[in-house]
Parts: structure tokens; C-alpha cells; sequence
């Protein structure tokens, strides 16, 4: 069993990494604990957390929605939940989002557990409190800060994965690679990875970057690498066409051009991001067509500011930098990019 600590203004909890830790144990201590879950996690798992009220949601990122955060608001007023009760997210990202945003706002705030059982989760999303829904114009564009009091990441639930979604999760431990560990980038290139010691890793990279910035105000914007544009890709191409970390993973190629064409990232960037992106099996280019309806909605993104953008840049492997860059600059440019 490993274990990180997590020391933010907002909150403080531990994530417990290894195999086995996926149970209700830590939620008996409450008198009345729910969980929310998808409709394939709960097949696998759902008979662990037989004490719980259970909300099971079509698995997809269709179903962060605000339609299915209303109907968990009525079943958690069903279940006679209070501000003593806590609230469990089982899933990938789509549920702790989902979830966490519930618990956030339910009650004016009820506690909050992750579950994480896809990688993309246990190495990203379950950990620093940042809990959204979508809206049809833009995703996580209703969201809040809200830390949890446990993480549970169940290595074991990853062999339950298919190549897609272990690629996706791939897809955010090659974004920590980039931003902060050039040697989890020399990890990443070898022929086999310790997946338990790559989980517990990324928590520990997301958490410096967490207990610096709890609100992403400043450097923990770098952990945005790659999602500027794989959010507007995910957004025009229909919510679950992409996987999130399918679409991080264009966006990464495209960060990468516009760092080379800038001079702030090292030649070859691009080619050593699309070179470790298919080492796992990750798109590294979509159709132009699709890819420029993406860029015409850059300037929705969280982080753009009037008519420009604060992008996450790398300047050398394992080291991010932060530069506002004029939308239609980003926009022309990359359409002049060749993969």
C-alpha cells in the first residue's frame, strides 16, 4: 500500500494507492453514506458498497450533465442524506466530477470520497478538488472547488480496463511527464512501467502542484498542458466522441507546435510527443475540419482572457511555462501545422 498526503488550504486528506482498497470500510463510520456510479463500474464493483444508497449513471462523459445532476439532487433528498452523511464517487472521471460537484453544492456541502477506477482518474481527476459539470456550449463550465476527505485508488480495477481507456489515462501521465519529471519521461520510454509506482508518482506531482495553488489561480494552470484545445475538441466533436485524455493528447501536439514556432520549447518537441503518444496507442491528429471548428471556440475556454488565452507551454522536458497567446494567432498557426 502506498500512500500521499495532501496538505491544501481547502482541505487536507490522504490517497491510499494499491490493490484491495476498493470497499466501503472507511464509509461505515458514517451513519448514512451514498454512492454514484456508471452502469459498467457498478457490474464490476457494485456488490462492494452493498450498505450504500446507490445512483447508477450511464457510463459516458453525456452523462455530466445538469439534467443528471438535478435527478442525483432528488435522490440524495430520497435517501434522507445530511451535512453528517457523506457522498462516494466510484468511477473514472465523468462520476467524480459529477459527484463531487453534488456534494459540493447538496446541503451547502456534504462529504465527498473518491473512488477512482480508470487511470486517468486515479492519477488526476480524483485528486484536487476541482468538480464540474458540462453545459452543451462548453465542458466543466459549472464547477466548484471542493476537496474530498479520502481517495481510494485501486490498482487492481485497472486490469478491468480496455486498451482505450488505459490509453486515456496514459494520455495525463505523459502531461505530468512533460510539465514536471523529465525522468518519468525516461520511465515512459521503456519497455514495461510499474503502474502502481507511475499512479503514486502523478499524485505526488498533482499534489505539489495542488497544496501551491488549491484554486488555480497560478502554476497549477500548467497541469492544463494539453487541454486547452482538447477541451474544444471534445466540445465540438460531441461529449464522448473523444476520451478526454484521447483529446488531451491532440492538444499536447498542438502545444508542442506552438511552443516550437514560438522558440520557447526545444526542436523536436513535437516529434518526441507524437513518438510517445503512439508508444500507447493515442491519437495524435483528428480531420482539419473538426479540428478547426475546435479552434473557433477557443476564446469560451476558462482561461482566456478578452481575445487571448493563458496556454501551458514547455520549455524543456519536465519543466511548464505559462504565456498568453492571442486566439487568433493560436488559431492560424495551427492550422498551418503538418503531423
Amino acid at each position: 500500500m502506498e500512500k500521499v498526503q495532501v496538505h491544501a488550504d481547502n482541505g487536507s486528506y490522504d490517497i491510499l494507492i494499491g490493490d484491495g482498497v476498493l470497499n466501503d470500510e472507511y464509509l461505515k463510520q458514517f451513519e448514512k453514506y451514498a454512492v454514484v456510479t456508471d452502469d459498467v463500474v457498478y457490474d464490476l464493483y457494485g456488490e462492494r458498497f452493498s450498505g450504500a444508497d446507490v445512483i447508477v449513471l450511464k457510463a459516458g462523459e453525456e452523462s455530466k450533465s445538469m439534467q443528471n445532476l438535478e435527478m442525483i439532487y432528488d435522490r440524495l433528498m430520497d435517501f434522507g442524506l445530511d451535512r453528517n452523511s457523506v457522498l462516494a464517487a466510484v468511477g473514472g472521471g465523468v462520476v467524480g466530477d459529477i459527484c463531487g460537484f453534488a456534494a459540493a453544492t447538496f446541503k451547502r456541502g456534504v462529504r465527498f470520497v473518491q473512488y477512482p477506477t480508470t487511470l486517468l482518474a486515479q492519477v488526476d481527476s480524483s485528486v484536487g478538488g476541482k468538480v464540474a459539470v458540462n453545459l452543451k456550449s462548453g465542458k466543466n463550465m459549472v464547477g466548484a472547488f471542493y476537496q474530498p476527505c479520502a481517495v481510494f485508488a485501486d490498482t487492481a480495477a485497472l486490469h478491468t480496463l480496455d486498451g482505450r481507456q488505459y490509453a486515456a489515462g496514459m494520455s495525463e501521465v505523459i502531461k505530468y511527464a512533460y510539465i514536471a519529471d523529465a525522468g518519468l519521461h525516461r520511465t515512459l520510454l521503456q519497455e514495461k512501467v510499474n503502474v502502481t509506482a507511475v499512479v503514486k508518482r502523478c499524485c505526488e506531482i498533482k499534489t505539489d502542484y495542488v497544496q501551491e495553488d488549491p484554486y488555480d489561480t497560478g502554476i497549477r494552470m500548467q497541469l492544463n498542458y494539453g487541454h486547452t484545445i482538447g477541451h474544444a475538441i471534445e466540445t465540438v466533436a460531441g461529449y464522448g466522441t473523444f476520451l478526454h485524455g484521447e483529446a488531451v493528447a491532440i492538444g499536447m501536439v498542438c502545444a508542442a507546435y506552438l511552443g516550437e514556432r514560438l522558440g520557447i520549447s526545444p526542436k523536436g518537441l513535437m516529434h518526441d510527443t507524437i513518438s510517445l503518444l503512439r508508444k500507447y496507442d493515442l491519437p495524435v491528429m483528428l480531420k482539419q475540419e473538426l479540428l478547426e471548428h475546435a479552434l473557433q471556440i477557443l476564446l469560451k475556454d476558462k482561461k482566456a482572457e478578452g481575445k487571448d488565452i493563458r496556454f501551458v507551454l514547455i520549455d524543456q522536458i519536465g519543466h511548464a511555462v505559462l504565456k498568453k497567446l492571442p486566439a487568433e494567432w493560436i488559431q492560424k498557426t495551427i492550422k498551418e501545422m503538418k503531423v
